[in-house]
């Protein structure tokens, strides 16, 4: 940093400006003195900072004294820090290591003080000589950085080597980082110059003479302009630009000549270099020079380091400035356009792109808003995008698009002059246009506008429009916008093709995807084939249709599948000529047996342009059966209503009579065809009565025992008891009701002659009804006994009617599978589904099997519930058949083994790993017998006396019971056959089984006690050892007080040596504890206390002290240490200050547990140390206390993250309250 010169003291140096940084060679502590005592006396002189790092063989001392007699009242220069003189220790180790980053870093910080406290500057000489041989690169490196920094600050920095430890390259490196160096030779010292510093500067001469030819050749216009804003000089180019010549811009102030104002602009270069001193950069435009130019003004100093002036370097960028508008617009196209295209493949749809290509063109042209609309079939402009500015106010817009009555539609306005033109325009006063047709209602004023059209091969599909651009538009903004029209066309008519083509991939995955669904989870069997029978390939429930894989299906083929008759040979006969057939087919099973189906077959041409056939095959047997079973039901339905001796009716929702049985025609004594069609209550003596129950039929469904009288045609009256319920058709509409009467006639007469009998027989009913209830009771305690032994067992047991396919599940059967009891028993499909698909076939052929012969035991096999749980059930069966052999009825019990199958995996993989454990293992029965042993294990049946097949040691079986009780591992260390085992103890309480594995611990038993043993004796011995050396410095502390009579010298000894007492107090305790490291401080409170007043001698005093201490309190180091120290502090504290000689007085002490917290065993415990004595004055503030010892006491409660408070109401009271981790 160049400045005003300084004195440096050195009459071979003279005056040197700030930023000198040189160095000194020397032999002797004389050389040494000769240039730093008058250079350090010339700083102090000069109002500089001075500080001296010192080096041995020169001591503080000896420098100090060398400077006072070249200074005589150094010491007051001392005593107010104007200068330091420092061991080399503090000024460049830093706990012994050096830093040099540190070092730089702390010689900114010293020259920013010694600037803030007055001083001129900084003068520094630091002596090297501590330095070793192997850090030395590492110092270079750090004189590099203190010769950049030294530059940039008021600093003289003066570097003494001791020449005999330099050797020659070392020598070199130091004089090449300063700028000169000092050696004395034959007695006298010599400055020696860097030589490269010396070629620089007459480089730099020659470089003048370069600049000045150069300054008036370079085509940039240059000046040279004082801090008067005044020209000094200017080059030939800007005497031309400006008319003038070179010497006549001399003295002209720069901005009336270049700005034409009377004073600097706000942006003026010139102006922001006076302020900050550093070189500034602008881009101007001005008329005078001819357009846009780069100004660039630097800062000028003269060869002291004063400020001089500056130089402006103008430079002509209109051609830049041109290129770079040119190629904005351009990148602003591409960018656009890149946008465009990339958000195609992001936009969901054609809107969305419109949205990015109407933002694009918005941003490409300037514009406040404007559409995108392209033309529809119908004529009318639809909106592919807008802009929101009021647009739902205006009359014209109506959500689909700007559109008039189709009688009279034309496209017209600004917009339509774009469609019917076919080429783009802009106006910048759109009404007095003469396409301008003003503006609907509600929409915003349109300033100026701008439209090209929207062409897709030579046809004009739509148009941009952008208005409202700040200052109008011209041509370059129709030639962007029109170069982004063919990209919005693009992206446009891609986004349809894209979504068309998404609609139609979608739409060809969706019926893919739902005739795969149909296919595989079709409940008909579907084959495709070639015409000549060849199969390609079948869906599941064709397989499961004929009990074949799909490959047997196709090798088969139509042969080997299809039963070959007249109906295959017609239904092959109309497929050839219609294309398609439907018949009904007799298809063969694996298994020899045949089945009815229902068969329809089409041709069709694949994709490989090949003919082939589907067929959809429906098992009609059951159907067929069912057919025949519902004619045979209707006539027996018929016979059994024909045979009815009650009076049967149909009645249609009018009331008309549907249809009646013979009954019916002779209570009323009319023939079915005369009944059918009337209304039905015209039969009854109270028609209203009969049409009153028939009513109710509808609203409760049902009647029952409804009493009414039927009139004969010949007029006797029948008495009925009417019963009816609604029917349906076959989707669940009521359509009529079927109703019943029963005569009787005969039930009066008895009525009499069983209420007789009622009242004899109701006590016998009444005994019965209890013997049946008793009987009841049973019977369901036995059904709820065999469920619960199902459900322990995991045992389900059902039965199937094959004649009917009724079924029944029991409770823990329906659980097993995962399923509700309340439903009913699935088919046998449904079965078939919950089984494992690996073992489907199997248990299939299984069941199949068995209702063949007599099943031969059970089968395992896997399950698969709803929840995707697998499962392993075993299975039994029993087949019941008639008298012909044939199968009518299967009953049976599935259990679940899941979890046995699971313990014989782990006892196959136990027993194997067991054998070959070096460690014992065994297994107990109900935690007691042994049943299995290792090899390794015989060690231990032979100490227990002891045998596969008995029972185990009481020490064992006891724990082996307990965890096999409540499922939690036990463990349990114990010597036999003269070894330690630990032997943990693993419940298996499903499987009532305990395992036993033991793990010899002898070796590591004994290493480990003799290791606690030896750390034991180590930590006692070492807190032997720290309380004698704490009591040697004690007693040193003792022995250097005698020496010293000042009382405040000896009171700080003194404190110190209680100190050391407190702490030396800690390790006695811990030493008498037998080496542990918690402390019982109570015990430890009352020998501090008794040595403090041992201490003061206080023994003569009044005073008495008072102590409160919780038992049995145990503190590690961590907390007893600051805590004595405290204490310490404290007590003295109030023995030295609080009373007086005679005064009567009391110091309190009290230690207590205040809450024990759950977590980590943490206990807050309170500490109150409280005198009555004088007290600490009200306007002392416990922070602010200069106290030595009670600052100590802060620091060490903040150690503890603790809490202190000062209580002054009688006397003086500290209460510190903390957290402790405690052990015992």
């Amino acid at each position: 940093m160049k400045g005003s010169l300084r004195k440096s003291g050195i009459d071979i140096i003279g005056d040197v400006p700030w930023g000198t940084h040189f160095c000194q060679f020397y032999h002797t502590k004389e050389d040494l003195m000769d240039i730093l005592v008058p250079y350090f006396k010339s700083g102090l002189d000069n109002n500089e900072l001075c500080v001296w790092i010192t080096s041995k063989p020169l001591e503080v001392e000896e420098a100090k004294a060398a400077m006072k007699r070249a200074v005589p009242d150094i010491d007051v220069y001392l005593e107010k820090g104007q200068i330091e003189i420092v061991p080399y220790t503090h000024g460049y180790l830093k706990e012994g290591i050096s830093d040099p980053e540190r070092v730089v870093n702390s010689w900114v910080e010293k020259t920013y003080q010694a600037l803030a406290r007055g001083y001129d500057g900084l003068r520094v000489v630091g002596d090297n000589r501590w330095l070793e041989k192997e850090g030395w690169s590492g110092f270079i490196d750090y004189e590099n950085k203190v010769d950049a920094i030294i530059d940039k600050h008021q600093v003289i920095a003066l570097c003494p080597y001791f020449l005999d430890m330099c050797s020659t390259a070392e020598v070199i490196d130091v004089v090449s980082n300063h700028q000169f160096a000092l050696i004395k030779r034959e007695g006298k010292w010599k400055r020696t110059e860097n030589s490269e510093r010396k070629r620089a500067e007459k480089e730099s001469i020659q470089a003048a003479k370069n600049w000045k030819h150069t300054f008036d050749a370079v085509p940039d216009l240059i000046a040279i302009i004082d801090d008067k804003h005044r020209v000094v000089r200017a080059n030939r180019s800007m005497a031309e630009r400006l008319g003038m010549t070179p010497e006549e811009c001399a003295g002209l102030t720069c901005y009336r000549v270049i700005h034409r104002t009377n004073s600097p602009p706000s942006f003026c270069p010139h102006q922001q270099l006076l302020k900050d001193g550093t070189e500034h950069t602008a881009e101007v435009c001005e008329d005078c020079l001819g357009g846009y130019f780069a100004v660039i003004t630097s800062p000028l100093h003269d060869s002291e380091g004063r400020f001089a002036g500056r130089v402006c370097v103008v430079h002509d960028i209109n051609e830049r400035k041109q290129e770079e508008h040119r190629i904005r617009r351009y990148n602003r196209i591409l960018e656009g356009i890149n946008r465009i295209f990339s958000n195609v493949v992001q936009a969901k749809t054609e809107e969305e792109v419109g949205n990015v290509c109407l933002s694009v063109a918005l941003e490409v042209t300037g514009s406040e808003f404007g559409f995108i609309n392209e033309m529809g079939s119908d004529g009318l402009l639809y909106d592919v995008a807008k802009s929101e500015l009021g647009l739902e106010r205006c009359s014209m817009y109506d959500k689909t698009g700007h559109r008039h009555p189709p009688s009279d539609f034309a496209v017209h306005g600004l917009y339509g002059s774009v469609i019917n033109n076919e080429k783009g325009f802009f106006t910048n006063d759109p009404p007095s246009h003469p396409d301008s047709i003003g503006i609907p209602d509600g929409h915003p004023p349109i300033t100026s506008f701008l439209g090209v059209p929207l062409v897709q091969e030579g046809i004009t599909i739509g148009l941009i429009a952008v208005a409202n651009r700040e200052n109008g538009y011209n041509c370059e903004q129709q030639e962007d916008l029109e170069a982004i029209a063919p990209a919005v066309v693009q992206a446009l008519q891609r986004k349809k093709a894209e979504q068309k083509r998404k609609q139609a991939e979608e739409a060809l995955q969706i019926s893919e995807e739902r005739y795969r669904s149909l296919y595989e989870n079709s409940l008909d069997g579907i084959l495709l084939t070639k015409p000549d029978g060849t199969i390609l390939c079948a869906n599941p429930q064709a397989c499961q249709m004929f009990g074949m894989t799909e490959d047997e299906i196709i090798r088969a083929g139509r042969e080997g599948l299809v039963v070959n008759d007249e109906k295959l040979a017609a239904a092959l006969k109309e497929r050839k000529m219609t294309g398609r057939a439907r018949a009904e087919l007799t298809y063969r099973r694996k298994d020899g047996s045949t089945l009815v189906c229902d068969a329809t077959s089409k041709l069709f041409v694949g994709a490989d342009g090949n003919i082939n056939t589907s067929q959809i095959i429906r098992d009609i047997s059951e159907r067929k059966k069912a057919e025949e079973a519902l004619r045979l039901s209707n006539l027996y339905n018929r016979s059994l209503i024909e045979a009815s001796l009650d009076p049967l009716v149909t009645i249609g929702r009018d009331g008309k009579i549907m249809d009646v049985n013979v009954a019916t025609e002779q209570v009323t004594g009319y023939s079915r065809n005369e009944l059918i069609g009337t209304d039905f209550s015209e039969y009854f003596i109270d028609p209203e009565k009969a049409r009153t129950g028939y009513r109710r039929v509808f609203t409760d469904g049902e009647v029952r025992d409804y009493p009414l009288e039927i009139q004969h045609k010949d007029g006797y009256i029948t008495p009925v008891l009417y019963n009816s319920s609604v029917y349906r058709d076959e989707k669940g509409e009521v359509i009529g009701v079927f109703a019943a009467a029963r005569d009787i006639t005969e039930r009066k007469k008895a009525e009499e002659a069983l209420k007789e009998a009622h009242d004899n027989l109701e006590k016998l009913i009444e005994e019965r009804t209890m013997q049946l209830e008793k009987a009841y009771n049973s019977l369901k305690e036995s059904e709820e006994g065999l469920a619960e032994a199902q459900r322990m067992a995991h045992i389900g047991n059902w039965d199937w009617e094959l004649i009917n396919g009724g079924g029944y599940w029991s409770d823990e059967l329906y659980r097993i599978f995962g399923g509700s009891p309340q439903k009913s028993a699935p088919s046998y499909d449904e079965l078939l589904n919950y089984i494992h698909p690996d073992d489907r076939d199997y248990v299939d052929k299984s069941i199949r099997n068995g209702l063949k012969e007599e099943p031969k035991g059970g089968i395992d096999y896997r399950i698969i519930l709803a929840d995707g749980e697998e499962r392993t059930v075993h299975s039994q069966a029993e087949v019941i058949f008639d008298e012909q052999k044939n199968p009518v009825r299967v009953k049976g019990i599935v259990q679940d083994i899941t979890e046995r199958k699971r313990i014989e995996a782990e006892l196959e993989l136990v027993a194997r790993l067991s054998q070959e454990n070096p460690d014992p293992v065994m297994r107990l029965s109900q935690g007691r017998i042994i049943n299995y042993a290792n090899p390794s294990a015989q060690v231990l049946l032979t100490d227990w006396g002891s045998a596969i097949g008995k029972e185990a040691p009481g020490e064992i079986t006891e724990l082996s019971v307990a965890a096999l009780g409540d499922g939690i591992r036990r463990r349990l260390e114990c010597t036999y056959a003269n070894r330690i085992y630990m032997i943990d103890i693993a419940p298996f309480t499903s499987a009532g089984y305990v395992n036993l594995y033991a793990h010899d611990i002898t070796e590591s038993k004994k290493a480990k006690e003799a290791l606690e043993k030896i750390d034991k004796i180590r930590i006692k011995e070492i807190h032997h050892r720290i309380k004698n050396n704490l009591q040697v410095i004690s007693s040193l502390l003792d022995l250097q007080a005698e020496k010293f009579q000042n009382k405040d010298v000896m009171e700080a000894f003194r404190e110190s040596q209680n100190r050391v007492t407190s702490m030396s107090l800690i390790h006695e305790e811990l030493y008498k504890g037998g080496g542990n490291d918690t402390l019982n401080f109570s015990i430890y409170f009352k020998k501090l206390a008794e040595s403090l007043f041992q201490t003061y001698s206080l023994k003569s005093k009044n005073l008495f002290l008072c102590m409160d201490l919780e038992d049995n309190t145990f503190f590690d180091m961590d907390i007893a240490v600051p805590l004595g120290i405290i204490v310490n502090e404290l007590i003295s504290n109030s023995l030295k200050h609080a009373f007086t000689e005679e005064e009567e007085g009391k110091i309190q002490i009290k230690l207590c547990r205040e809450e024990k917290g759950n977590e980590m065993h943490k206990s807050l415990f309170s500490l109150i140390i409280a005198d009555n004595g004088s007290g600490i004055p009200e306007n002392l503030e416990l922070e602010n206390i200069e106290s030595l010892g009670l600052q100590l006491v802060n620091i060490l409660v903040d150690q503890l993250d603790g809490k202190i408070e000062l209580k002054r109401a009688h006397g003086t009271e500290f209460r510190i309250t903390f957290s402790v981790t405690e052990r015992s």
